[in-house]
């Protein structure tokens, strides 16, 4: 399953039923659009994002707590706060308790604020698992210990097993291999020659030498553990793809049969990998990266039992440390909170929690119950048909502006239309609801977390075999985030983030189509993108262009590549082109749709001039005040190398550089510093 998503990574949120309105706190005021950010003593035609987000920028420091600040973080702090008050309530409300799914999230949660008992728990919850590395004496034992990681989610020697679409078959299901394994965000971090990089890789050795001690470890031990762990990884990051060529959905499309695989990867034990974690030896898998999996069987036939041992032990330790008592989450959020991105002290520990329990992206392992509590807290029927109408606008302008495209010729025009008439808009929440009842809630942390990654393993691998599921979404209800998925043809809103700045149903035209009207046109943009291009209205890869036509949009991505490219990141370090250039595309399609939108929006629900700005000119504020935000130095160079997304200050001036009705807003002029970007280059 492929998906191209608004923003990294959102804080968590949550929702779900008859919750008591009156007993949760009311969500503070929000100024639809802030004025007196504007600094007006710089020119919106030379710097737009610092004439919106001047003021902000100067009054705002980044909370100790944080690695950056802005309208995402906001809302995601509002929407968190707003879930704590609700679990809070559900530990003694009748009601609540009286629904199971909504029961087990509120008592996952008390277990995990619940620290003296998590103190008194130590590392048990987590004992025979880590024994289990310790009981490792044969290659079929290996096999056996990596599919136990892998069942509990736990990642080892590759990235987790995965079921989603065939990418050329999209009503069926597959199994994913992914490369992966590491501890350290990406590839680069080991491979990096430059000093900071550096610097982190031995703050990195000696983080796993403090867990290892945490866990029991002599300072020899720990010491020669780590090393041999950290060279294991670092063979494992080599043989990696760099995250760019991730992109290409045909050269990370390879189906293979088990014994396909066994062939491909020799020197690990295949069948008895799928044996363990219940999976068929016919089931069809799809190998993203053959070379990296060649890779890593060679090191589990090659590297010696103990090295894997200790990898495998530390993976487990990693995992779990935010779980387990304060040493060992203290000792995590120092070296990836603290040296990865700056911060200066721990989140509190409700955020903690939540960020737990609902996982990587918001929809695991609990995830979707805590975005079922969100929504019946913070959502309305009338802010879900505000917003579908204003998809419907943007889905219009594009169809408008297909037909309008000089370069593209109408075959491709024809084909384009009927993907765009068919792709599924999904607003609000999950429907039906995951069902939780199988998973059993204590009020011992670790164990609950453990339990609840085997059930969402479990969960998706019991998908194999069976037809797409097209309800399911694979993001919960209360991130602040949204997504487009290649391989179903659809667009996901959740509840997160139709919030203020982005939405409010109160608000006039201009100031929605700027906020989330930008976002809505930059997911359905993805679909058209320089990835998403490449499958059709079913959401199978498959080339549906003209020739000319695809040459034409190369030619017109190399243009937009190039001049993201040239913008700086942090210090010295410049953007990746490459990996960008999907949201870069996006970015400016999408500003370009909203804005379309807004205009026949505005015919039906007109907008006035208010604050001394036109209808237009709060729609570009609206715009650009979204991504009003402060980085630390380190989380910049993070995402500088690790993230898909241009920094916010670039998806602002960048996107605006192509949207001559900006430049009309406000009067700009040829020389101003708004309309220099070498490209003006129109794909949507």
């Amino acid at each position: 399953m492929k998906t191209s998503r608004f923003f990294p990574r959102a804080a968590a949120g949550l929702i779900f039923a008859a919750v008591c309105l009156a007993a949760l706190p009311a969500h503070e005021a929000w100024s639809a659009l802030d004025v007196a950010d504007l600094n007006t003593d710089v020119g919106p035609c030379t710097d737009f994002y610092a004439y919106v987000n001047g003021n902000w920028l100067d009054r705002t420091a980044i909370p100790a707590d944080r690695s950056r600040w802005g309208g995402f973080e906001e809302v995601a702090e509002r929407n968190a706060r707003q879930l704590k008050a609700a679990l809070e309530l559900a530990q003694h409300d009748r009601t609540l308790r009286a629904q199971p799914t909504l029961r087990k999230i509120a008592d996952f949660y008390a277990a995990g604020m619940d620290e003296s008992s998590i103190e008194r728990a130590g590392i048990g919850p987590i004992a025979e698992e880590l024994s289990r590395a310790a009981r490792i004496r044969t290659r079929a034992d290996l096999a056996d210990a990596i599919a136990r990681w892998h069942s509990e989610r736990i990642e080892a020697g590759f990235g987790l097993v995965r079921v989603g679409p065939d990418d050329r078959q999209s009503n069926r299901n597959v199994l994913v291999l992914n490369q992966g394994g590491l501890g350290l965000p990406d590839r680069d971090f080991y491979l990096n020659a430059d000093a900071k990089f550096s610097q982190w890789r031995d703050a990195y050795r000696m983080h796993i030498v403090a867990v290892l001690a945490l866990a029991g470890d002599s300072p020899a031990v720990a010491a020669r553990a780590a090393g041999q762990i950290f060279d294991l990884e670092l063979a494992l990051a080599r043989a990696a793809r760099e995250r760019a060529a991730l992109r290409d959905p045909n050269a990370n499309y390879h189906r293979m049969t088990l014994d396909q695989v066994n062939a491909a990867a020799p020197g690990f034990a295949w069948a008895r990998f799928f044996d363990a974690l219940r999976i068929p030896r016919s089931t069809p898998i799809n190998v993203r990266q053959p070379e990296f999996l060649a890779a890593f069987a060679v090191l589990a036939r090659d590297v010696d039992l103990a090295t894997w041992r200790a990898y495998l032990r530390w993976q487990l330790l990693r995992e779990a440390s935010p779980v387990l008592p304060r040493a060992f989450e203290e000792e995590h959020d120092r070296f990836y909170n603290a040296t990865l991105k700056g911060t200066k002290t721990p989140a509190p520990r409700f955020r903690r929690v939540l960020d737990v329990i609902s996982g990587r992206t918001g929809a695991e392992p609990m995830g979707h119950a805590a975005g079922q509590l969100f929504v019946a807290t913070s959502f309305t029927p009338a802010a879900s048909a505000k917003a579908r109408e204003a998809v419907d606008d943007i889905k219009a302008a594009l169809a408008e502006r297909i037909d309008t495209l000089e370069w593209m010729t109408d075959a491709t025009k024809a084909q384009a239309r009927i993907k765009l008439a068919a792709m599924e808009i999904k607003v609000g929440y999950q429907d039906p609801p995951r069902d939780y009842s199988a998973l059993r809630i204590d009020r011992i942390y670790a164990a609950n977390w453990l339990r609840a990654n085997r059930f969402e393993m479990s969960r998706t691998l019991a998908q194999l075999g069976h037809p797409v599921d097209r309800h399911e979404w694979s993001m919960a209800a209360h991130i602040v985030n949204a997504y487009y998925n290649s391989s179903r043809n659809e667009i996901v809103f959740p509840a997160g983030i139709l919030q203020p700045p982005f939405f409010d149903a109160d608000a006039d035209a201009a100031v929605n189509y700027g906020g989330i009207g930008v976002v809505i046109g930059h997911e359905i943009t993805h679909g058209f993108d320089d990835r998403g291009r490449q499958y059709d209205s079913e959401g199978n890869l498959r080339d549906w262009w003209q020739a000319d036509d695809a040459a034409r949009y190369r030619e017109r991505a190399a243009s937009i590549e190039k001049q993201y490219g040239g913008y700086v990141a942090v210090d010295e370090l410049k953007l990746n082109g490459k990996l960008t250039l999907g949201e870069n595309i996006a970015d400016i399609g999408g500003l370009k749709l909203a804005f379309l939108a807004f205009r026949k929006a505005a015919a039906r629900h007109p907008s006035q001039t208010v604050d001394g700005l036109t209808p237009e000119q709060r729609f570009f504020v609206s715009f650009a005040q979204v991504w009003r935000i402060k980085v630390r130095d380190e989380q910049a160079r993070v995402l500088a190398v690790s993230d898909p997304h241009s920094p916010p200050r670039w998806r602002v001036t960048g996107s605006l550089s192509h949207q001559p009705a900006f430049a009309a807003a406000f009067g700009c002029k040829a020389g101003d510093a708004m309309l220099r970007e070498e490209s003006q280059t129109e794909i949507w």
